[in-house]
């Protein structure tokens, strides 16, 4: 935020493409942004999500699913 007022696919791709230009285009690790994705598949890296923000989604995810009661609380799961 510091650099870019707003992570916009353009920006990404803007700040990507000076960050690294003097750099091997291997991979890159982000968390699961989906403005991410197009810059860096333009840019040709591959893309690679961090683990610890996966699982975290993953986290929210199941207790937003068990928390709107779409599971009987009662059952053994």
């Amino acid at each position: 935020m510091k650099i870019y007022s707003d992570e916009s696919k353009k920006n990404v791709k803007e700040f990507l493409t000076k960050s690294t230009q003097n750099q091997e285009r291997i991979s890159i690790t982000t968390d699961l942004k989906r403005d991410y994705r197009q810059p860096i598949t333009d840019l040709k890296f591959k893309h690679q999500f961090c683990i610890f923000h996966t699982k975290q989604k993953l986290n929210r995810d199941i207790h937003t699913y068990i928390t709107q009661e779409k599971v009987d609380k009662k059952r053994n799961i």
